[in-house]
């Protein structure tokens, strides 16, 4: 039993030491970090910003995103006609 108890943590030490390493979260804010920082050291420089990140705005929606919304529709269709079958049914027997 101590054996298992032993093994059990040795994995939940192990799972919680690959989430903090793979975290995407922790990536992207590593990214952001570098990204600021090459921005102000740029600024420093005052060097001509080429970069356009951030001032890109798609106002169209992807194929997948129109997709998903199609998708969706067609559910939310599908549960209102279920609600509708089952409320009828409860009037009817009452």
């Amino acid at each position: 039993m101590k054996e298992l108890i032993i093994d059990l943590t040795m994995v939940g030490l192990l799972l919680f030491g690959m989430n903090g390493l793979l975290n995407n979260h922790y990536i992207q804010n590593e990214m952001v970090s570098k990204n600021i920082v090459a921005f102000e050291q740029n600024v420093k420089k005052q060097k001509e910003i080429k970069s356009d990140e951030g001032s890109y705005d798609d106002l169209q929606d992807n194929t997948l995103s129109l997709i998903v919304k199609k998708i969706s529709k067609i559910c939310i269709q599908i549960i209102q006609t279920i609600v509708l079958l089952i409320s009828q049914f409860i009037s009817n027997i009452l």
